[in-house]
């Protein structure tokens, strides 16, 4: 189908009936790097923990610390790591599963998608 073919109603219709996930919009609300102000709190917080855990691990090995210090600063980094990492991840695939189900509806590329998106989401 050509893009200049689908109406604003038609792409509303298709857009409706694929609206992201709980999951989708919780990631993007938190994460997204065009987060509002008041959302960044999650992100800040996650960010403060993981310097704070990184720079305890730093000074470990700097000043040689034992080996059961090192644990307690790097396990709880990486798996807090992993975590938002996957959180992340996840969202991300969703949302492209999401933008694929309504293409894949209207008949349309990717660059048609965001071209039409840009027209009548705007």
């Amino acid at each position: 189908m050509d893009v200049s073919k689908i109406t604003k109603e038609q792409f509303l219709e298709a857009y409706n009936r694929h609206l992201p996930s709980t999951w989708t919009k919780f990631v993007f609300k938190y994460f997204s790097k065009d987060s509002l102000k008041e959302d960044l709190w999650l992100r800040k917080i996650l960010q403060g923990i993981l310097l704070g855990l990184f720079g305890l691990g730093m000074l470990g090995a700097i000043f040689n610390a034992i080996h059961t210090y090192m644990l307690l600063t790097t396990i709880p980094f990486g798996i807090i790591l992993v975590l938002v990492a996957l959180t992340m991840s996840s969202g991300a695939i969703l949302n492209n599963l999401r933008i694929r189900k309504i293409r894949k509806e209207l008949g349309i590329s990717k660059w048609e998608y965001e071209s039409l998106v840009s027209l009548y989401m705007s």
